[in-house]
């Protein structure tokens, strides 16, 4: 990874550090749902690009 990789990746932390905690603590039942549908959407995405993207296997 380039230095320029890594600094978004550490700010993409710090904002998530931010905002996590206090959405979860707002409402814990339907933040964790959405959570969880969005991780298995983006899985699904790219478990599909995997299998059927341009990478030729």
């Amino acid at each position: 990874m380039s230095e320029m990789d890594w600094m978004s990746l550490v700010a993409l932390l710090m904002v998530a550090i931010l905002v996590v905690p206090a959405a979860l603590r707002r409402n814990r039942g339907v933040v964790l749902r959405n959570a969880a549908l969005w991780l298995a959407l983006i899985v699904a995405l790219v478990w599909a690009y995997d299998r059927f993207g341009p990478f030729g296997n």
